[in-house]
């Protein structure tokens, strides 16, 4: 009877990771402080990964250069982005298989340049790497009917005060 117990807790609570991060209404991007996602996004992190700064929920716009450039971009991908060490991971829900999986890393510390993109009350963190890709990422509210700028903001700001404390060499 107990063993039966245990797969129906996980269920449930794995049920409760795809509810949050669907989410609904206005509730904030930022994920962080949900025990359960940041359980499951520590256990797809490389072992030697430090925990997350940051926990949010996202759209990953590949090649995008930010807003006005999305329609570009023929692929986007709802998951999490999570700030930990010196890189940024991106990671969609695999309902089928109740885990995160990893599509996406990239190298903040190294990249060219890192900004936001802004119209209205949209906004959309982008990244220039140094091999002049780029990645934007839409932080969205619980809703995912909007950006959440505000959220952008903050983590930003984390990234830009980690760079400023790890400047890389010019090569």
């Amino acid at each position: 009877m107990k063993r039966s117990a245990s797969p129906l807790r996980r269920l449930l609570a794995l049920g409760g990771i795809a509810a949050a991060l669907l989410g609904s209404g206005c509730e904030s991007s930022d994920l962080s402080k949900k025990a359960d996602i940041t359980s499951e996004v520590l256990i797809c992190l490389p072992p030697d990964t430090p925990a997350p700064s940051a926990v949010v929920r996202a759209v990953w716009f590949p090649n995008a250069k930010g807003i006005g450039s999305t329609d570009a971009s023929p692929v986007h991908v709802t998951g999490v982005l999570a700030l930990a060490g010196d890189k940024l991971w991106f990671m969609a829900w695999n309902d089928p298989e109740h885990h995160f999986d990893m599509l996406h890393v990239i190298a903040y510390l190294q990249a060219e340049r890192v900004a936001i993109s802004r119209l209205g009350t949209s906004a959309m963190l982008v990244i220039q790497s140094g091999n002049d890709s780029y990645d934007s990422f839409e932080l969205m509210n619980g809703g995912l009917f909007g950006s959440d700028p505000v959220v952008t903001q903050d983590l930003f700001e984390k990234i830009q005060a980690l760079r400023a404390r790890n400047p890389q060499p010019d090569l």
